[in-house]
């Protein structure tokens, strides 16, 4: 059984000057996936008839789905319903449910419904409309149509399209009902720490050859890398294949499975609040982007007792009492100065653990001794204080996520007793970024 395929058409001028990222097209991909069709391409079209035509007609000769967001509101530039209509061969009905439900809406905020948004009622003749409950705009899925694909268009706005795809995609829903039979795809998410991709690229290349329907992918970023096996109504091959990956790379360098977008400060949380432990921040280079790693998970709250940004060496001797002496003697860049902010820390606080982070982000304040992307790291806990060092390639933001992704890897590794140089291939990569 084979996935059908999908191409997506983004519409809006904004998108194309540059103005705002398509993240439709983005999370309709994901969502797409998982639910067992197959995305072949990405379009996008600006607030122009023409082009929205030639961009529809282009993806609906070559797909078996076409889903369109944006271009369904009550302005002129939103033309996407008469384009698609003209292109169809079809007329537009008057939806009457879809002109109350957006009377309902302006009612319920005191005002009254502009003439002109009844236009978003017009709904082309043979399709079903997809009512919105979350804005005003309805989308629709139309059926094949002699050699252009099925079609569901959608309102731009996220909290519109979202959950009215999800209501297209439920059993026997207009989506859905279009292509029942779907392949089930099983798909197991390995997350790897502060490893060179080169390195596992190294040890797992024959992995990457699709076998028995089994695709592993490997997605790097700034200090995580992610191994993804995905398999079609295969699940004892992909379980064969997770435990062929775990077997070579071996379970030190991974931080978590499952969730595709699980992060490294999210396994840390997990990992603190299954043991009842706390944690305090230090940092200077990475300007709180730990501690913010952390707050922007719900229920942090558990963990994160503490944190502090001390960028001045002034802040770091008064507020977690490092002393004067070790940043005249080594920098504020140096073992002993990061050793001293993460247990000045942890005392100050009272927590279990505390993670410190010092270094130089550029793009300049770097010397010959220390270059920019030099970053020193202590954790301190129970067990004693550990510390690492590592040089950060790329630009300023590039090396603070990088040193923000460190810093939790070396606490986690704190709190499970793995040793700070104990990497893929015996190999401690001091080296990393882009």
């Amino acid at each position: 059984m084979s996935a059908p395929r999908v191409r997506i058409v983004s519409t809006g001028s904004e998108i194309l000057q540059g103005l705002y990222p398509d993240t439709n097209a983005q999370g309709l991909s994901r969502r797409l996936f998982d639910a067992g069709f197959r995305v072949v391409g990405h379009a996008a079209a600006p607030d122009d008839a023409k082009l929205i035509r030639s961009a529809v007609e282009a993806a609906a000769l070559n797909a078996d789905l076409v889903v369109m967001t944006g271009g369904l509101g009550p302005t002129e530039d939103d033309v996407n319903r008469d384009v698609i209509a003209a292109l169809y061969g079809c007329g537009l009905r008057f939806d009457e449910e879809a002109d109350r439900l957006m009377r309902v809406r302006f009612a319920a905020r005191g005002i009254p419904m502009p003439e002109r948004n009844r236009v978003q009622a017009m709904i082309p003749e043979p399709a079903v409309t997809l009512q919105n409950l979350w804005g005003t705009a309805p989308g629709f899925v139309l059926p094949k149509t002699g050699r252009l694909a099925a079609l569901c268009a959608l309102p731009g706005p996220p909290n519109e399209w979202r959950p009215m795809f999800e209501a297209a995609l439920a059993p026997d829903a207009p989506v859905d009902g279009l292509f029942p039979q779907r392949p089930k795809l099983e798909v197991h998410t390995i997350h790897v720490a502060l490893t060179p991709e080169s390195t596992l690229n190294e040890v797992l290349s024959d992995l990457f050859a699709p076998v028995d329907g089994i695709d592993v992918t490997i997605l790097a970023s700034r200090g995580v890398i992610r191994l993804r096996i995905i398999g079609q109504d295969n699940p004892d091959g992909v379980r064969a294949r997770r435990d062929e990956v775990l077997r070579r790379i071996g379970p030190e360098i991974v931080f978590g499975e499952g969730p595709a977008d699980l992060s490294p400060a999210q396994a840390l949380l997990d990992l603190f609040r299954e043991r009842g432990l706390t944690l305090a921040t230090a940092e200077s280079c990475t300007g709180g982007w730990v501690a913010k790693s952390i707050t922007d998970l719900p229920g942090s709250s558990a963990m994160l007792h503490a944190g502090w940004v001390t960028y001045a060496n002034e802040a770091k001797i008064r507020d977690l009492r490092v002393p004067a002496e070790l940043i005249a003697a080594h920098g504020a860049v140096s073992e002993p100065v990061a050793r001293a902010m993460a247990e000045g820390a942890r005392t100050v606080a009272g927590t279990n653990y505390a993670v410190a982070v010092t270094g130089i982000a550029g793009p300049d304040g770097g010397t010959a001794e220390k270059p920019v992307g030099t970053v020193w790291f202590a954790c301190a806990g129970p067990e004693g204080t550990s510390t690492l060092c590592r040089l950060f390639r790329g630009d300023r933001d590039s090396i603070r996520q990088w040193a923000t992704n460190q810093a939790i890897e070396l606490t986690r590794r704190a709190v499970l007793g793995i040793p700070q140089t104990q990497y893929l291939g015996g190999a401690n990569p001091r080296f990393l970024g882009a």
